[in-house]
């Protein structure tokens, strides 16, 4: 499928777009800015995923683009990048930021009762069919189920 690419807002890079029908795939750069998560969301509207499974995608990519914002240490300049893969089955999005930094969890990922903050990752692990870290970021996959009906 031939696809064009899309300008976005600033510290999102281009995101490659079928001319015809949704995409099934995108990649995006952002920068580490307080409105990287808020993009991330917007950027996931491009592959028309049904309801309720576009909802819980826009809710992770946003929690794991706020963890690399926060905790990976990045410059303005270094870039979050965000693909996903949406085969009409199954969703996959990986969110990387700094080559090198190893993404690790220890320990439980529940932050305490009456914590404000920490909640990110716990909501990955309840909501994502499978999840888990790489070298330099995260990733989960959605699938639909008969609770989530593919719409």
């Amino acid at each position: 499928m031939e696809g064009r690419d899309q300008k976005l807002s600033p510290g999102a890079a281009q995101v490659a777009v079928p001319d015809a029908g949704h995409a099934r795939r995108l990649s995006v750069r952002l920068r580490p800015t307080r409105t990287a998560a808020e993009q991330a969301r917007r950027m996931l509207r491009w592959l028309s995923l049904p309801h309720p499974l576009a909802d819980e995608a826009q809710l992770l990519v946003s929690e794991l683009v706020t963890n690399s914002v926060r905790h990976a240490g990045l410059g303005p300049d270094d870039p979050i990048h965000l693909t996903a893969d949406w085969s009409g089955t199954r969703l996959r999005v990986h969110v990387r930021d700094r080559p090198g930094r190893t993404a690790g969890v220890s320990g439980t990922v529940r932050p305490p009762a009456g914590a404000e903050s920490g909640w990110g990752l716990y909501l990955v692990e309840r909501l994502a069919s499978r999840w888990g870290t790489s070298v330099d970021g995260y990733w989960f996959e959605l699938h639909p189920s008969p609770r989530r009906p593919a719409t």
